[in-house]
C-alpha cells in the first residue's frame, strides 16, 4: 500500500537510516525512530530527539577572523531522551542483533500518523517474548509524543521493566561531514528531577542562552496476566544518577500473558511559554484519560484531512506514488505551526545542518503549503518577519545602511554562516523571502498579512539591493556575490540574483502603490518607523528597469554570471564516481574557476519567474546546464524536471523526477541517515504539480497545463487557490477541474479561460 512504508529483518548496517526514514514528528518535536531498548552491539544509530527552534549558541571559532565574521552560532539541541524502555528477561538484557531477534518488521503508516516496529527476541536460555511498539508525535496536541510498548510471553519468563528519562544528552558531530556538526556539544542540563507515582518530571536549561526545557512523562499499563486483566503491575521503583531518573517493575509471565506499558511525553519550553512548569501540567492532565488509541483516533481523523486536501494520486507507478505520499507526509511532520520556527533543512529527523533554516524553505517547501494549506505559508512567513530585527542588524554587520540582510543559516536570526562566500554572500535569500511573500499574497489575497508583516519585509529587502548594487551608465550591477550554484562564488550580475532581486524591486514598488493609493494611514506609519527616504521608491524603479541580466546573443543562452564562459568545462569524463559529491574532493576556489554547477541555478530562476522571452533561449539554456550540473545538491532534479515538463519533453522530466521523488526512501545521495532531505520533498511536490500538473499561478487565475510522462495514465491534485479548493484530475485524452470548496473561479487550461463554477472538463488537442 502506498501509504505504508514497510522493512523487514534487521540490518544494523541500516539503523541510522532507518532511525530517519521511520522518525515522527509534528512540526515542534521530532524524534528518531531509535530501539527504545538501547543501540544493539555493532550498530552505529544517532539517537535524538529535537524541539523546532529549541537551540543553544557557541562561539565561532575564526584562525583569521576580520570585520563582520560571525561570532556567535546556533545549533538546535539533542533534548531529553523519553525514549528509554530497558527489558530484561529472566536477568538477560533484551538487546537487538541479528542472531537473537527473529521476524522483525518496521512500518510507518502514514494514514494513522504511526511509526511501528515488532519481533520475536529469544534468550540466550531459548525463552522467548514477543515484542510490538507503536509511537506517535500528536498533530492535534503538538507538544505530545506516545510510546505503545507491548510485550507478550512465549515462554514462562521474569520482566524487569525499567522505563527511563534521560537529561544528560548531547548532540552528534562528524569532523569529517560538512553537512553535520563537527564538533562535540554538550549544551542541556539538568536542573531539577522529581517523581510522583508513574510519573517523571524534569526540567533542564540550556547553558549559553539560559533556555528552558521542560519534560513529564506519565506511564500506565494495560496487562492480562494469566486471565486476568489488570491495570497496574504494582507499586514501581524509583531511582535516578548522573541525569537520568528511572521507573522499574518486576513481573512474573507465564505463556500468552501480555503487558502493555503507555508513556506519555509532554514538552515544552521557554520560547513558546513563559511558564513552561505549568503548561506541561496542564497538558498532561488533558491527556490524562485518553489511551493511546485515542490520540491514534485523532491523527487518523487529522491525516484525513490533510490528505483530501493535500494528497496526489498517479494511476500507473506505484514506487513514485509511495515516495511522493512519504515525502508530503514528512513535510508536514517538519513544518511549525507556530511562527516563533520555520522548516530546518532536515525536518525534525536529525541534525544535519545543525537544525538551520535555509533559503530553501521559502522556495522549495512552502510552495507546497502555500497551494494546500495557506495557513502554514503564513506561519513560515511570520517567522521570518520575527527575525527582521536580526536582519537588520546583519545588514549593519555587512556594512550597509539600510535595509536587512537575512542570515543564509539560522535558527534564531543570527548569521551561523561561518564561511561567507558560499554564506552571507548568498543575498539572494532577500530576494527569495521577497518572492515567497509575493506569493503568498497573490495566491491568498490576504492584505491583512500585507499590512502587518508583508509591506514590512518586501522594503527591507528591496533596500538592499540599492546598498550592494551600482548604476554603471544605463547599467544597474549587482557585483559580488553568490547564486544558488554554490560551486561558483562571488561573481558579478550572478542572473538568478539579478533577476530575483528585480522582482524583489517591482513587488516593493507595487505593494509602495496599493499602500499609498488605499492604506496611506499604514504606509505613513511604516515609512516613519523605517526612516523611507522620499526618492527610495524611485531608486527601486530606476534600478529593476536597469538590472543586468546577462545574455549571450551566440549561444542565445542566459550565461550564469558575466564570467561564467570565459571558464573552462570542468573534466567530467575523467572525473571517477567516487569523487561526488565534488565539494567533499576539490578546493572551493578549484571548482570556482571552472564551468560546473553544483545545482539549478538560471534553471531555477526560469522556473519561479519564466523566460524573458524567447522559448529558444529557455531550450538553449536548458540544454547548456544539464551538461554541466552535477546534481551534488538534492534541489537540483526537481527544477530541471520542471522545466523539461515545460518545454513540452516530459519523459525527460521524469528521469529527473524519479531522482527527486524517492530520494530518501532509496538513499541515493547515500546521506539520509543524517536526516531527511526535506526541501527536496517540497522540490518533488513542485515537479509533480508545476511540471506534470503543468499549474501556474497568474494573479486572480490559477493556469493547468497538465504534460503527463508515458508511465503514467492519470494525476490528480488539488490547490487551493484563494477561497477555493480545485481538484485537478488529468489524463491523456482529458483534463477535469472540480470546485470542491469555494466560490466560482476563472481558470486557465491550456491557456484558455474558464469559469469554474462546479465541474469542468477540457479535452486535451493531441494534435
Amino acid at each position: 500500500m502506498s501509504f505504508l512504508l514497510e522493512t523487514s529483518g534487521f540490518s544494523p548496517q541500516t539503523l541510522a537510516l532507518d532511525e530517519t526514514l521511520f522518525h515522527t514528528a509534528n512540526g515542534y518535536i521530532g524524534v528518531r525512530a531509535n530501539f527504545e531498548e538501547g543501540e544493539p552491539e555493532g550498530a552505529k544509530g544517532v539517537r535524538g530527539t529535537y524541539l523546532n527552534a529549541f537551540y543553544d549558541t557557541h562561539p565561532i571559532i575564526h584562525p583569521e577572523k576580520l570585520y563582520g565574521f560571525p561570532e556567535t552560532g546556533e545549533k538546535i539541541l539533542n533534548v531529553s531522551d523519553v525514549q528509554i524502555i530497558r527489558v530484561r528477561v529472566d536477568g538477560e538484557y533484551l538487546s537487538l542483533n541479528s542472531s537473537n531477534t527473529m521476524d522483525f518488521h518496521r512500518c510507518l503508516d502514514m494514514r494513522k500518523g504511526l511509526s511501528c516496529r515488532d519481533f520475536i527476541w529469544k534468550s540466550r536460555s531459548g525463552k522467548k517474548v514477543r515484542i510490538e511498539v507503536k509511537r506517535l508525535a500528536s498533530f492535534t496536541r503538538p507538544e505530545v509524543f506516545a510510546i505503545d510498548y507491548s510485550l507478550s510471553a512465549l515462554d514462562p519468563v521474569e520482566i524487569r521493566l525499567e522505563s527511563s528519562v534521560k537529561g544528560d544528552v548531547g548532540n552528534y558531530y562528524d569532523p569529517s561531514d560538512p553537512r553535520v556538526s563537527g564538533h562535540e556539544f554538550t549544551a542541556l542540563e539538568v536542573v531539577d528531577t522529581s517523581f510522583s507515582g508513574n510519573t517523571i518530571s524534569m526540567t533542564s536549561r540550556t547553558k549559553a542562552t539560559g533556555a528552558y526545557l521542560w519534560v513529564q512523562v506519565d506511564h500506565s499499563f494495560r496487562m492480562r496476566l494469566s486471565d486476568i486483566n489488570l491495570s497496574d503491575p504494582g507499586p514501581s521503583e524509583m531511582s535516578q544518577d548522573k541525569g537520568v531518573a528511572r521507573l522499574s517493575w518486576n513481573i512474573t509471565m507465564s505463556p500468552g500473558d501480555s503487558f502493555t506499558l503507555e508513556k506519555k511525553a509532554v514538552f515544552c519550553d521557554s520560547l513558546r511559554h513563559r511558564d513552561g512548569f505549568k503548561y506541561v501540567k496542564k497538558v498532561s492532565d488533558e491527556i490524562s484519560g485518553l489511551q493511546f488509541a485515542d490520540l491514534t483516533r485523532e491523527q487518523e481523523i487529522y491525516l484525513e484531512g490533510f490528505w483530501m486536501e493535500s494528497g496526489i494520486g498517479i494511476e500507473g507507478d506505484d514506487h513514485i506514488l509511495k515516495g511522493l505520499r512519504f515525502n508530503l507526509f514528512h513535510l508536514l511532520q517538519s513544518a511549525s505551526g507556530n511562527p516563533v520556527a520555520s522548516i530546518p533543512a532536515k525536518g525534525l529527523s536529525g541534525e544535519g545542518y545543525e537544525g538551520h533554516y535555509f533559503w530553501d524553505t521559502e522556495i522549495y517547501m512552502l510552495p507546497f503549503f502555500l497551494y494546500t494549506r495557506p495557513e502554514i505559508a503564513r506561519n513560515l512567513l511570520q517567522y521570518r518577519y520575527t527575525i527582521l530585527p536580526e536582519a537588520r542588524r546583519h545588514a549593519r554587520d555587512l556594512g550597509h545602511a539600510k535595509g536587512a540582510a537575512y542570515p543564509w543559516r539560522t535558527i534564531a536570526g543570527r548569521e551561523c554562516s561561518a564561511y561567507y562566500p558560499s554564506g552571507s554572500a548568498q543575498y539572494h535569500i532577500n530576494a527569495d523571502i521577497a518572492y515567497a511573500v509575493w506569493r503568498y499574497w497573490e495566491a491568498t489575497d490576504d492584505v491583512d498579512f500585507i499590512l502587518q508583516y508583508g509591506a514590512e519585509i518586501l522594503f527591507e529587502t528591496a533596500r538592499i539591493w540599492l546598498e550592494i548594487g551600482n548604476f554603471s551608465g544605463s547599467a544597474f550591477h549587482i557585483n559580488t556575490v553568490t547564486g544558488p550554484d554554490e560551486y561558483t562564488c562571488l561573481v558579478n550580475n550572478n542572473y538568478y540574483t539579478n533577476r530575483m532581486a528585480q522582482k524583489n524591486l517591482k513587488t516593493a514598488i507595487e505593494i509602495f502603490e496599493l499602500l499609498k493609493r488605499s492604506y496611506p494611514a499604514v504606509l505613513s506609519e511604516l515609512g516613519d518607523r523605517i526612516n523611507l527616504g522620499k526618492d527610495e521608491v524611485g531608486n527601486w524603479t530606476k534600478a529593476a528597469h536597469a538590472m543586468v541580466l546577462p545574455y549571450d546573443a551566440e549561444l542565445d543562452m542566459n550565461p550564469q554570471d558575466d564570467s561564467f564562459l570565459q571558464k573552462p568545462v570542468w573534466d567530467f569524463k575523467g572525473t571517477p564516481e567516487d569523487k561526488y559529491p565534488l565539494l567533499l574532493h576539490y578546493h572551493h576556489m578549484t571548482l570556482s574557476r571552472f564551468q560546473v554547477c553544483k545545482q539549478a541555478d538560471t534553471v531555477l530562476a526560469y522556473i519561479l519567474l519564466g523566460g524573458e522571452g524567447r522559448e529558444s533561449t529557455l531550450r538553449n539554456s536548458f540544454k547548456y546546464y544539464e551538461s554541466i550540473t552535477t546534481h551534488d545538491s538534492s534541489l537540483s532534479y526537481a527544477a530541471f524536471s520542471i522545466l523539461a515538463a515545460q518545454l513540452g519533453d516530459p519523459d525527460k522530466a521524469y528521469e529527473y523526477f524519479a531522482e527527486t521523488a524517492a530520494l530518501d526512501l532509496d538513499d541515493s545521495h547515500k546521506n539520509t541517515r543524517d536526516g531527511i532531505h526535506v526541501a527536496n520533498m517540497g522540490g518533488a511536490w513542485l515537479a509533480t504539480v508545476w511540471g506534470f500538473g503543468g499549474f501556474r499561478p497568474a494573479g486572480p487565475i490559477p493556469s493547468f497545463s497538465p504534460r503527463l510522462p508515458s508511465k503514467w495514465k492519470t494525476l490528480s491534485f488539488r490547490i487551493h487557490y484563494r477561497a477555493s479548493s480545485i481538484e485537478v484530475q488529468a489524463a491523456r485524452d482529458k483534463v477535469r477541474l472540480n470546485l470542491r470548496v469555494g466560490p466560482p473561479i476563472d481558470v486557465e487550461v491550456y491557456g484558455s479561460r474558464y469559469r469554474l463554477e462546479s465541474e469542468l472538463i477540457v479535452s486535451v488537442d493531441r494534435a
